[in-house]
């Protein structure tokens, strides 16, 4: 089935059937800010009775241009863009629909790898041969068969520990222990916790020889933060936590809290 998708997307279609294969990863690697019923998380047709298929669809964006405030926190909040691109292609198929994007039960990146989008990397993330790990994924479940992509026959090379090595908390494997967990959570972080960022963290992605490197990467004076008095930020995907949220972070560094 042909979508016109644009030319920085991608796109996968796989069967809706559970991914058992998922359970005993997810129920040993504990996911911040999603539900840990585990059967929600593996079966399309907890959200759809009668899912059929998962349309799944990545979006690229842009790596930060900063070295301690990650992608989030730049452009348009994929949210709203990537469901309005699944509302479009919901539009075009005469079936029940349920679209997901990072706002439901279902594990994103695995229903990606099923539908061909990507392969997973040692840092957790899908790395697609086309675009890299820099893109956003949401998931358009429907209760009709549709033809199926194939899953990519390829892997992270068993030699590069590139994003292992850079990790700042030594978390890969540990989604709890994540810088970008420690500055989104709502209680305090020790500023080791947050490993100098201000929100979100993108450092293993940014040394993932299948990701493009940014010649120069700015700094933001958490000061800068503080002195804020608008929320410019409102506008992405870090604008659910607002302003208040990230000038905590940026105190947190400035005084240095739990060195």
């Amino acid at each position: 089935m042909n979508f016109n998708i644009p030319k920085n997307c991608i796109i996968g279609i796989c069967d809706a059937a559970p991914l058992e294969e998922e359970r005993q990863r997810l129920l040993a690697i504990p996911t911040p800010f999603v539900t840990q019923d585990i059967e929600k998380r593996i079966n399309p047709a907890k959200s759809l009775p009668g899912a059929k298929s998962v349309i799944v669809l990545g979006k690229a964006y842009e790596p930060s241009p900063t070295s301690n405030l990650s992608s989030l926190a730049y452009g348009i909040d994929y949210h709203l863009t990537i469901r309005k691109m699944l509302e479009t292609l919901a539009g075009q198929l005469n079936c029940n629909t349920y679209i997901m994007v990072d706002n439901g039960p279902l594990a994103e990146r695995a229903f990606a790898v099923k539908a061909g989008l990507g392969f997973w990397g040692k840092n957790g993330m899908v790395i697609s041969p086309k675009l890299g790990s820099y893109f956003n994924i949401g998931l358009l479940v429907v209760d009709t068969v549709l033809p199926y992509s194939n899953p990519l026959d390829e892997k992270c090379p068993d030699n590069c520990r590139l994003c292992i090595d850079a990790c700042p908390n030594n978390a890969i494997g540990r989604p709890m222990d994540c810088a970008s967990y420690h500055t989104q959570k709502k209680s305090a972080p020790s500023l080791k916790q947050m490993a100098g960022q201000l929100y979100g963290c993108d450092i293993c992605q940014a040394c993932c020889p299948f990701n493009p490197k940014a010649e120069t990467l700015d700094y933001i004076d958490p000061q800068t933060i503080l002195d804020m008095t608008e929320d410019i930020y409102t506008h992405t995907a870090m604008g659910w936590r607002g302003l208040t949220h990230l000038k905590r972070n940026a105190s947190i560094i400035l005084d240095k809290k739990g060195e």
